[in-house]
């Protein structure tokens, strides 16, 4: 994991020095920037916008080989970021929301859900007298997703099993630090003292079979897959959080977002850092059509695979690519 995380930390390293050309448009001028700075944002009032888009794919073939047992497939993607942030003498509060969901059919599968997820974030921040750039921070944030996740093969058995939900697991962040912004598109946060909770409360046992014994195997309870106790529906750790995001116009019409989460736990293995990395490219046809390609890659060691609890899940990779409708508000 290490050596993937150093190889994508170059890659989102060189993503921002590129995107310092001065031939590059600022992405001040557009209405979707991810935190806006506060020479950006209105005295006393909230500035607010966001982007919306929605992708579909649709493949059919007859006798392509290498397409496998399926005729068919169509797939659906949306994609939601908002923000809303204000200003008033020297504070400032930044809220950004970002959905993700999204539906694959085939012939041979049917209807599986392909991405899901929920983040909010929301930062209050003072700029001291005389600092420039850096404020003295207080964030807040939430993860989780909308509908169920399912292991389809569970045990190789062909059933599936719930492994996730809406609140199974949530992860809430509250964490003081300093906020640092360079300039209008890039946010680098960092606190040495972060809470973080860990909560499966949506039944959190979830087992596939009565009484937690699946074809002779003793069932993990959900929330044990993700390192909680069931009882309490919750983990609470304390450890260091650094929070990395980025949107910028790369060249015109082509346009880069990024949000890096790292979370080290002080009270157990803290030299395994829990990754969140989420990268987004957008590519303007027209008004109204885009190009969207995202890639997501999630490492925690807290999550275990659920026909073998005793081994983590690894990292795990999301990529997605869609032609579809977009618009700004």
């Amino acid at each position: 994991m290490k050596k993937i995380f150093g190889l994508g930390l170059i890659i989102f390293l060189h993503q921002i020095v590129f995107a310092q050309d001065g031939t590059l448009k600022d992405i001040k001028a557009t209405a979707t920037t991810a935190i806006k700075t506060t020479d950006d944002t209105t005295i006393n009032k909230w500035l607010k916008g966001g982007t919306l888009n929605l992708s579909m794919t649709q493949v059919s073939n007859n006798n392509w080989v290498a397409a496998g047992g399926d005729k068919f497939s169509l797939s659906f993607s949306g994609i939601f970021h908002a923000f809303a942030t204000k200003k008033w003498g020297n504070k400032t509060w930044d809220n950004i929301l970002d959905l993700s969901y999204g539906l694959t059919n085939t012939t041979t599968l049917g209807v599986r859900k392909t991405n899901d997820l929920i983040n909010f974030v929301s930062k209050y921040g003072i700029t001291p007298t005389n600092w420039k750039n850096v404020n003295i921070t207080l964030l807040g944030q939430f993860r989780s997703q909308l509908t169920n996740g399912y292991d389809y093969n569970y045990f190789g058995s062909g059933i599936q099993r719930r492994t996730s939900g809406f609140f199974a697991p949530a992860y809430i962040t509250i964490a003081p630090g300093i906020d640092w912004r360079p300039n209008s598109w890039l946010s680098i946060f960092g606190s040495p003292a972060a809470l973080r909770w860990t909560i499966v409360s949506n039944d959190p046992y979830s087992f596939a079979a009565p009484g937690g014994v699946f074809e002779g195997h003793r069932e993990t309870p959900l929330a044990t897959l993700y390192g909680v106790d069931s009882i309490s529906e919750n983990l609470a750790e304390i450890g260091a959080f650094v929070t990395i995001s980025a949107k910028k116009d790369l060249m015109t019409n082509v346009n880069y977002y990024t949000k890096l989460d790292l979370y080290s736990n002080y009270l157990k293995n803290p030299q395994n850092i829990a990754v969140f990395w989420t990268n987004q490219f957008i590519l303007k046809v027209n008004k109204w059509i885009n190009v969207t390609y995202e890639i997501d890659l999630l490492d925690d060691d807290n999550i275990k695979q659920s026909s073998n609890p005793g081994s983590a899940v690894g990292l795990q990779v999301l990529s997605t690519l869609g032609v579809g409708f977009a618009t700004k508000f």
